[in-house]
């Protein structure tokens, strides 16, 4: 091996290297397809399941791990359900609006979310044609696993790919910011 493809093999593993070692607080799957992708990851919570279900439930906590929307807003509710538009900004240009049903199966201890609508700004913005998920909160030996699972299809488009890679820089940080959250939930109904 020559030293330039040498220089380059650690130039390509460093940051999966890095990257691995920064999320060694969850895990992480993420998958991709020709025209869709899927966002898996979980984390151990010191807390009771029916609490952090009570708590992502909560319409009014969705701005303290929803960092990136711009705006959010009630819709419509129902007893187990209720329907928030999101409005997310990109580069103070790109903006997507979006509708998301979410749903609560107390029983199950699950949270699942479904895009009923979307619409960007601009053309270039691929088109999101379908993105469904959950929550799903798990007694765990220390507490409670939690899952968090999202999976989007796309029409077929030039900037696809960096869609995807965007998505899953995008996944990351929300999973630390959510697992962050949680975890100031959890200290503060133990006070």
């Amino acid at each position: 091996m020559t030293l330039t493809q040498r220089i380059l093999m650690i130039l390509v593993c460093l940051p999966l290297l890095l990257s691995a070692a920064k999320n060694q607080d969850f895990t992480y799957e993420f998958h991709q397809g020709a025209d869709s992708c899927t966002f898996k990851g979980d984390f151990i919570i010191k807390a009771v399941p029916d609490s952090l279900l009570k708590i992502v439930f909560d319409f009014n906590h969705i701005v303290d791990y929803a960092l990136t929307a711009k705006s959010l807003e009630l819709v419509q509710q129902g007893e187990n359900w209720y329907d928030v538009a999101f409005i997310y900004q990109d580069m103070l240009v790109l903006e997507n609006q979006s509708v998301w049903r979410r749903t609560i199966n107390r029983a199950e201890k699950i949270i699942t979310f479904k895009m009923i609508s979307t619409s960007n700004n601009m053309s270039v913005i691929p088109e999101l044609l379908s993105s469904s998920g959950y929550y799903q909160f798990k007694p765990a030996n220390d507490g409670c696993l939690v899952e968090f699972f999202q999976e989007f299809r796309l029409s077929p488009g030039l900037l696809n790919e960096a869609y995807y890679r965007k998505a899953e820089k995008e996944g990351i940080k929300f999973l630390r910011v959510f697992k962050d959250f949680l975890e100031q939930c959890s200290k503060i109904s133990k006070e």
